[in-house]
C-alpha cells in the first residue's frame, strides 16, 4: 500500500512540473489578393546586332492575368512606340497599324500570353503569338519589336473614352514598360549600330538594352506612371533585371514568383 501510494504521488508531481504543452491554435490560411487587372509581367531586350545573342533577336513580351478570373483578350491591345533621343518627350503615338496588335483569344487566371517577335529563338522563346518584322537588315527603330532598351510597350484596354483608336475602336493605355514622357539616359555599356539610349531601370545606369524583366510578384496593379515603377534601386523597382547579356527565358510562360 505505502508503495502505491509513492508511486501515485511521483507520478502526480512529475504530471504537475511537465512544462510541456500541445498547441492548439488553429493557423489561418494565408489569403492572396488577386491583381486588379491584366499587366506586362516580363519584357526581353537586346541590341538586335550584338554578337552574344548568336544571331537571335529574342524580344518579347509576357503579359500575365492575376486576376480572380478568366479574360477576354480581345478587349486589350499592345502599342510599341521608339524613342530616338534623350530629351524630347511625347504622348504614345499608335497612328500607324504596324505599331499596335489587337490581342484575341482568352486568358484564363493565372495564365500568361506571350508575343515573340517572329526573330526570336524558337527553342527558347515559348510563344501565344509573333509580331514585327522579319527583316534581318539593321535595326528599325520604328518598327516592332525590336526591344533595344529604348521602345517603349503598352498595354491598351477597350474604352469608350480613350484616346487612342485602334482599327476604329478607342483604347486607354493602361500599363507600360517605358515611356516616351519619359527622360533617357546615355548607357556607357557597349555601343550599338543605332543608338545608346536607354532608361535606367531599378538604378541600372549603364545598359539595360540587353537584359530580361520581370515584374515583382507584389504588384497587384498595372501602372501608366514610367518614372515610378521603373525605380531608382532594386528595392524600390517594381522590375527584377538579369545581369548584362545574361537573358534568362526560363520562367517564360510561367507567373513570376
Amino acid at each position: 500500500m505505502k508503495i502505491f501510494f509513492a508511486y501515485t504521488v511521483f507520478f502526480f508531481f512529475t504530471i504537475i512540473g511537465c512544462t510541456s504543452k500541445i498547441d492548439f491554435e488553429v493557423v489561418p490560411p494565408v489569403v492572396v489578393t488577386p491583381n486588379s487587372e491584366v499587366l506586362i509581367s516580363e519584357i526581353s531586350t537586346a541590341i538586335n546586332t550584338d554578337p552574344n545573342a548568336g544571331g537571335a533577336r529574342s524580344h518579347y513580351v509576357e503579359l500575365y492575368n492575376g486576376t480572380a478570373a478568366s479574360v477576354n483578350l480581345a478587349d486589350y491591345a499592345i502599342g510599341y512606340f521608339a524613342v530616338s533621343d534623350l530629351t524630347t518627350l511625347s504622348n504614345f503615338n499608335f497612328s500607324s497599324a504596324t505599331n499596335f496588335l489587337l490581342l484575341t483569344g482568352n486568358l484564363d487566371k493565372n495564365k500568361c500570353y506571350v508575343i515573340a517577335s517572329p526573330q526570336a529563338d524558337r527553342v527558347v522563346v515559348k510563344r501565344d503569338t509573333s509580331w514585327g518584322t522579319n527583316s534581318t537588315l539593321s535595326a528599325n527603330a520604328s518598327v516592332p519589336l525590336q526591344l533595344s532598351g529604348n521602345s517603349g510597350i503598352a498595354l491598351l484596354k477597350k474604352d469608350i473614352a480613350g484616346t487612342f483608336n485602334l482599327g476604329g475602336t478607342n483604347y486607354r493605355v493602361i500599363d507600360v514598360f517605358g515611356s516616351p514622357q519619359v527622360a533617357r539616359v546615355t548607357s556607357t555599356g557597349a555601343t550599338s549600330a543605332r543608338n545608346n539610349i536607354i532608361w535606367s531601370i531599378a538604378g541600372e545606369v549603364a545598359d539595360t538594352r540587353n537584359r530580361t524583366f520581370w515584374r515583382k510578384s507584389t504588384v497587384k496593379d498595372p501602372s501608366t506612371n514610367w518614372d515610378l515603377t521603373r525605380g531608382t534601386t532594386a528595392e524600390n523597382a517594381q522590375w527584377r533585371i538579369s545581369g548584362d547579356r545574361l537573358w534568362d527565358y526560363t520562367n517564360i510562360g510561367l507567373p513570376t514568383p
